[in-house]
């Protein structure tokens, strides 16, 4: 009887172990996948640095501190908004529309164990404002940039994220299938930006295309910097859309969504390689770095998508299409006057819709059955028209209202002399002392000379600031384009 009692004990005793070890590991599990998210949380944030270095090469140096100051914003204003409002409409519960509570201000994110997802869910988010500002970089007031930054941070794009990555969201539900943002982040920011490229109008100048020389940016390394971390970023920006590293095989599944996201950025840079040597970016045929980067982001975008359910060969041959799909846009929008410094649309919009579409039947499982790849197909055209109708309608309000109350734009001369000067009066280059009074001497001037409302005074104030010995050659030739 002892001896049965001892044998009862020593189960009982191993099985509360063997209980007390399971939940140890089941927690362990939980909070590497936490870490492994807030970790490329925090690399996607600096894929953000990579978004500054290559806006504010590809603008004229008089923009320049307007640029980083709103790529800073994008990061801190972006938090606010999501903070207060943004992450419950992703994220919390009431609808298949959109999220009503409970994470208000950030109630209960600790209680539920929700500031890791907060964390990357954010770092996702302030990418649709992103893409915006450099759409509209050069010509939106700083007021307007404000209001734009975060409604689209708090609310345009939670509402998307909430369709289809919230367990409630109808997308979801329907069987719409976009792993890391294809459609989600970049279809949405690249229809928001399409909305505010038209209704805020081209740089004064810029079209006819005679005018195009006096709007190059004005420094290719830069850029170069900005699309290489942007390469980087992207890695983490899609394996961490796995959202956890604990389970059985997420180890080579992260490994393949790099990979497919390292050979994207292949075949684009091929197609982009390929379409600027054929001409089909019109104009003469040479082997354009800029326009091969950004087809090579392109490829990256659209892999989004499916990155962790096509095979590598479908990756490249995605990317590789976007050389002709990319040419098509930009050729398409100088046809249209629609002033794209960036050519961010192409890159966002077209590569997030040709994602969209492309991977759906380019799966594995899509290849293997043709009833798939169509039911695939409509989940996602069906996504796609919802995700644009949904951004464009939110922005055109925005942007209209912004319009209507005359804050959307800069003046003439604002624009003519630079954000960096006329709103922020900090140069992103060395004047010298006597050049730093100039706009401050224009502005106490303005009430005893005419405005400058013309290109002859453009002109003439461009000759002030040549002649004033501005110390960065840039600047000099820059100092009023118009």
């Amino acid at each position: 009887m002892d001896e049965e009692f001892a044998f009862n004990s020593t189960v009982f005793h191993l099985m509360n172990e063997s209980a007390l070890l399971r939940s140890r590991l089941n927690d362990m599990g939980t909070q590497v996948d936490k870490f492994f998210t807030s970790i490329m949380a925090i690399v996607v944030i600096i894929l953000h640095t990579g978004f500054g270095f290559l806006e504010v090469g590809s603008v004229r140096s008089k923009n320049a501190t307007s640029v980083v100051m709103k790529n800073m914003l994008d990061l801190l204003l972006g938090a606010f908004g999501y903070w207060i409002v943004g992450y419950t409409l992703a994220y919390g519960r009431g609808s298949a529309f959109l999220g009503m509570y409970p994470y208000i201000a950030g109630h209960k994110l600790g209680q539920e164990a929700q500031f890791a997802n907060w964390f990357l869910q954010f770092s996702y988010a302030i990418t649709s404002s992103s893409i915006i500002s450099g759409v509209i970089v050069e010509r939106c007031t700083f007021i307007a940039y404000l209001v734009y930054s975060v409604f689209t941070t708090a609310v345009t794009y939670p509402v998307v994220s909430h369709w289809a990555w919230s367990p409630e969201g109808w997308l979801g539900l329907l069987g719409f299938k976009d792993f890391a943002g294809s459609g989600v982040v970049h279809l949405c920011g690249g229809s928001c930006a399409v909305v505010a490229c038209v209704l805020i109008g081209p740089r004064r100048g810029r079209f006819p295309k005679k005018a195009d020389a006096e709007f190059d940016g004005h420094s290719t390394p830069a850029v170069a910097m900005g699309g290489m971390v942007l390469f980087v970023g992207f890695l983490a920006f899609n394996c961490a859309s796995l959202l956890h590293i604990s389970q059985p095989g997420d180890g080579e599944l992260v490994a393949k969504v790099i990979v497919n996201t390292v050979l994207s950025g292949s075949g684009g840079v091929i197609g982009g390689l390929l379409a600027s040597r054929l001409g089909l970016l019109g104009g003469d045929k040479y082997w354009s770095y800029l326009h091969t980067l950004n087809v090579g982001l392109f490829g990256m975008v659209s892999v989004c998508a499916n990155c962790d359910a096509v095979d590598i060969w479908a990756a490249w041959v995605i990317a590789l299409c976007g050389g002709i799909i990319y040419s098509g846009i930009v050729r398409l929008l100088e046809k249209l006057e629609v002033d794209d410094p960036l050519n961010a649309i192409a890159v966002h919009f077209g590569g997030g819709l040709w994602g969209l579409l492309a991977s759906s039947v380019l799966r594995e499982e899509a290849l293997q059955d043709n009833v798939k790849a169509g039911r695939f197909l409509a989940y996602n055209c069906i996504g796609a028209l919802a995700i644009v109708a949904w951004s464009m309608a939110i922005t055109a309000v925005i942007f209209g209202s912004l319009r209507y109350a005359g804050v959307l734009r800069p003046s003439e001369q604002d624009e003519c002399v630079g954000m960096d000067l006329a709103t922020h009066h900090e140069p992103a280059y060395a004047f010298k002392p006597a050049d730093v009074g100039l706009y401050q001497h224009h502005e106490d001037k303005a009430e005893e000379e005419e405005p400058l409302a013309s290109v002859s005074g453009a002109a003439a104030l461009r000759h002030k600031n040549v002649e004033g010995g501005l110390t960065d050659p840039f600047l000099a030739m820059t100092g009023c384009n118009i």
